[in-house]
Order: C-alpha cells, then structure tokens, then sequence
C-alpha cells in the first residue's frame, strides 16, 4: 500500500471554532480533545481564552498574528479589566494599528504600547455597541476578530451589531470562512457590499475540525513526487488555500481520491498564475512546484507577503535563486522561471514555518540537498511535518 501523508487540523477552523465555544459556552476544551498534531498557534489562543476568563492577566502571543488579533478584541470587550499582551519583535512589526484604533474609537478602550511591549488593554463597563468599522486592506483578521467580537456582544444581549469594512479587502475568503463559522453556531450574518451586520444569539455547536489545507499546500507536492496518498483533502472545503487544489489542475496535474486518500497524478505541463492576496499561506508551495514546472509562473499582489512572520516575498526570491533559479520582481508582481541545473545548498528558514516547509519541499522536487535553519518552527502550524514528510522520503536537515 502506498504511503499516506496526514496533515494537522486546520488552524484556521480551530481559531474560530475555539473563540465561538468560549464566547457561547465559557469554555472551549472539548473542541480539541483527542485532537493530535495541534498546531502551537492554536495552543497560544487557547492559553489566552483560559486568561480572559479572568479580569487580569498577560497573554504571551508569542510570534501567532492571528490568535493576538482574535484576543485582542475579546480582551477589550472584557468589562473592568486589565491584560497585557506580548509577542516576539516581529509580531509587534505586523499590522495591528487599524484593529487596536477600531476597538478604542467603538469601545473607549484604553491602549497603552510599550516599547513595542507590552500591549496593555484597560476596560470600563460593559459596552453597548452598534457599530465597528475597520480597513480590511493591510488583513482580514480585522474584520474577522470585530465579527467574532459582534458575536460575543450580541450573545450577551447587545442588540444587532455592524461591522463597516474599508477598502478593498486582503484575503477575503478567510473573512468569509469566519462569517460562514458564525452562521454554523446560529447567529444570523447578513452581509451588504462591505458591511456586515451579526445578530441573534448563538448556540453550542461541537464540529469536528478539518484538516488544515495550508499544510496539504505541502503535502500534495510531496505524494505527487513520492506516489504516496493524502488524507483528508476536503474538496468541497470553503478554505481560502483550497484553491491551491485547482492551481494544480490548471499546470496539469489531477487529483483522485480514492480508498485511503487522494493521489495527485499526471505532468506538470505548464507554471502557475496565483493572485497571491487570495491564498498568501499557498504561495510557498505553489513556488515550490514552480521550481520544477516546464515553464515560468507568476504571482501578482504579492506585497502581501511582506507582512507574514517575515517578508516571505524576499525569502521565496532567496529560496528561488539557491536552487539556481531566476526571479523577476516588477512591483508586487513575481515571476519565477525554474531552474535548467537544480542545486542545494543552505537556506535561513527565518523562524518561519512556512519558509521551512516550503524549502524542504523544493528540495524533495528539484532531487538536491537543501538544509534549513531553524527547522524546528514548523510547530507553529504542522508539529508532525517531519513524520509525515518522512514518509515521502524527505530527510530533515538542519542547517549549522
């Protein structure tokens, strides 16, 4: 039997699963019991529900841009209370200016920055709230961790609850799998152009969590190239990166599920076209595939990607041109060509999960060495990527 490569559950499902339990049920456990491979962005919001069932505490974000968004709002609709959040350098680097002034402008909350921590969040009363409104350009956690917000609020009896959302939105379809995840826990959602208005009052609901499309980004390269199979590759699944799935069948390639798993089949006959504001968490395995498509592919808005655990745009640039490949930036619109000799060599995973999974990949597809410093950060999203890639035949190597 072919080998069958597993991936985590989803991170993003499980945000907004656990923060809609919480704010329903006062607790949020029992979504993850006999959950395996827990991604530690995960663990970090679950720590910080726990603390904000309290009035005083500190919330260690560590470098988790989602779960410190997702808090931060839950944390300032806490009535008479007190939380200092932290995280690393880069966490404070990313955008959060447009949520934190959404939140004091509707709420009165109180910020006080450090340098850059900590974060300090002061509450008054209890709020009653009709409308946020917040730039959905640089993110959409913003509007997301104001509709997880609405929720709570209406919940608790506030009536309907307006979300204005500017601008043109980054990564909508995570907005969208945040309002389709309100709807499954029963509040209404009606949505008008760039407003969003929650209602109604929620109730428990117990999903099973799916399995994480951002690291099948990975896995469907690895089972291509291995003739292994894949487990839970939802097709149906609403997840922004879910249409790495159809990039795959544009460049050539098929997928079939059957017993046991999904199986990626055929050529790669030609690169890929990705709008990288769609899927940004696609975009390191699409260039990994890049590196061996029989012609060159190109990214467009990519700016993006600057604005991850690190500039990702300049790391992937970095990653194309060690395998011996060439790369062309014009504004935010990459084009990678593959490489006509393919090499190794060592690559600066910069403390980002993505980056590391993503060289490991390239070296499984290209046939070469790539070592890889800090290959133990793939625990931020996929803990038991080096398992399941080992089953693909890829060997972890880390870097000195």
């Amino acid at each position: 039997m072919p080998e069958v490569l597993t991936p985590p559950l989803s991170k993003s499902d499980a945000h907004r699963v656990l923060v809609l339990r919480e704010l329903c049920e006062g607790t949020h456990e029992a979504a993850l019991e006999g959950a395996t491979d827990v991604p530690e962005d995960v663990l970090v919001l679950s720590r910080g529900l726990k603390t904000l069932r309290g009035s005083r505490g500190e919330l260690d974000c560590h470098d988790a841009g989602a779960p410190f968004r997702f808090l931060l709002t839950q944390a300032a609709l806490r009535p008479n209370s007190v939380f200092h959040f932290t995280g690393t350098a880069r966490l404070a680097e990313r955008p959060q200016r447009p949520l934190v002034d959404a939140l004091a402008k509707s709420l009165g909350v109180r910020f006080t920055e450090g340098s850059p921590w900590p974060l300090t969040v002061t509450t008054g009363p209890t709020p009653t709230v009709q409308r946020f409104e917040v730039s959905g350009v640089e993110s959409s956690q913003f509007a997301s961790s104001l509709v997880l917000g609405a929720a709570r609020l209406v919940h608790h009896g506030n009536p309907d609850v307006v979300v204005d959302v500017t601008g043109e939105s980054t990564s909508a379809g995570y907005l969208a799998l945040t309002l389709d995840w309100v709807r499954r826990f029963g509040f209404r959602v009606e949505v008008n152009g760039s407003r969003i208005t929650i209602g109604g009052r929620g109730t428990s609901v117990a999903p099973s969590l799916p399995g994480d499309w951002s690291s099948l980004t990975y896995l469907l390269p690895l089972a291509w190239r291995s003739n292994a199979r894949v487990a839970s590759v939802d097709l149906a699944s609403t997840h922004p990166d879910r249409t790495f799935a159809t990039h795959l069948e544009a460049a050539g390639l098929s997928l079939a599920t059957i017993e046991g798993g999904t199986e990626v089949r055929g050529a790669l006959t030609r690169g890929v076209l990705v709008d990288a504001s769609i899927c940004p968490d696609a975009v390191p395995g699409l260039v990994a595939l890049a590196l061996v498509a029989p012609a060159p592919s190109t990214f467009v808005r990519c700016s993006v990607l600057r604005l991850k655990e690190s500039d990702r745009l300049a790391a992937l640039v970095d990653l194309v041109h060690l395998t011996g490949g060439a790369t062309s930036l014009d504004g935010d619109t990459l084009t990678v060509s593959p490489p006509r000799t393919p090499r190794g060599g060592t690559f600066d995973g910069r403390s980002d999960h993505r980056l590391v999974i993503a060289a490991a990949v390239s070296g499984s597809l290209l046939g070469v060495t790539i070592s890889v410093r800090g290959t133990s950060a793939v625990a931020k999203s996929f803990p038991g990527f080096w398992r399941e890639a080992a089953k693909a035949h890829v060997t972890r190597r880390e870097a000195e």
